[in-house]
């Protein structure tokens, strides 16, 4: 049994189910379906890879990154890009998927 061949049209399909997709001009996306065989700094990662960030400004804290991918969208990014996902959507990706589990043993 041979790997199944990813077309161009599937990887910009699941592309497109990210809601800041017309927007975004980052190269890194835990949404392609081949983001194994990108290469970028972490300036290129996607929102939702970033971890939190907390600055200090005039002693103020300002967080910025880190937010949780919605979950419409979590359920389209594939097993294998789940490391590359901030902690947030990672636990998150991983409450749904369980809830799924378990819900289909009833």
């Amino acid at each position: 049994m041979g790997l199944k061949k990813i077309t161009e049209e599937e990887i910009i399909q699941n592309l497109e189910r990210c809601p800041h997709f017309d927007s975004c001009s980052q190269n890194l996306c835990p949404l392609d379906l081949q983001l194994n065989l990108r290469v970028g700094s972490n300036g290129d990662k996607c929102r939702w890879m970033k971890e939190t960030r907390i600055t200090k400004v005039q002693g103020r804290g300002f967080t910025s990154f880190g937010k949780v991918m919605p979950n419409g969208t979590l359920n389209f990014v594939p097993r294998r890009n789940l490391k590359w996902l901030n902690t947030p959507s990672q636990k998150r990706w991983s409450e749904i998927h369980n809830f799924k589990v378990h819900k289909t043993n009833l």
